[in-house]
């Protein structure tokens, strides 16, 4: 669906720019959930509490260490419609338009939001998109998909894996 997506609106355009994502909302979408489901930080960054403060009935002490859980928030099932599943629809709305619910954190959220949000954002794009734009992507063996449960720590990241990529066009 990306491939049909990238083609029918890109065509043979020479340069991809950044604001072509706007035009290519289930590819946008398809993004944002491979970072939903495989989260590279997901306890984000600490943060520590200024003062003493009550939240939902619990003390948090002045100077408690706090991190906030983004992969428990990015498969929370009052959050998503889909959320233990790879389902780029969490992303799209009825008329299937990009929709960036407040519950993705991929970055993070307030003050402590990753600083490289922007250009990792706009580089998930340009690679994710000229990739697809490029190649057709396969298991070099025909099998299954390798498994995909992360090696977690204070980041994740997935097991090794092959992948087979042949030209869509003559490649240059």
């Amino acid at each position: 669906k990306c491939w049909k997506e990238i083609d029918t609106v890109l065509g043979n355009k020479a340069i991809l720019r950044y604001e072509d994502r706007k035009k290519l909302p289930f590819t946008n979408a398809v993004i944002h959930e491979i970072q939903l489901v495989s989260n590279v930080a997901p306890l984000g960054i600490h943060h520590v509490s200024i003062t003493d403060v009550q939240l939902l009935g619990y003390k948090i002490p002045k100077d408690t260490m706090i991190f906030v859980n983004i992969q428990s928030a990015h498969h929370d099932e009052s959050q998503w419609k889909f959320p233990n599943e790879f389902n780029p629809s969490n992303f799209l709305n009825e008329e299937g338009d990009f929709v960036e619910p407040e519950a993705f954190l991929a970055f993070s959220a307030g003050r402590r939001v990753c600083l490289g949000e922007n250009l990792a954002r706009m580089e998930l794009f340009f690679f994710f998109t000229s990739i697809l734009r490029n190649f057709q992507l396969s298991w070099p063996d025909k099998s299954q998909a390798p498994d995909f449960t992360p090696h977690v720590g204070v980041s994740q990241s997935p097991s090794r894996f092959k992948l087979l990529l042949k030209c869509r066009q003559p490649c240059e």
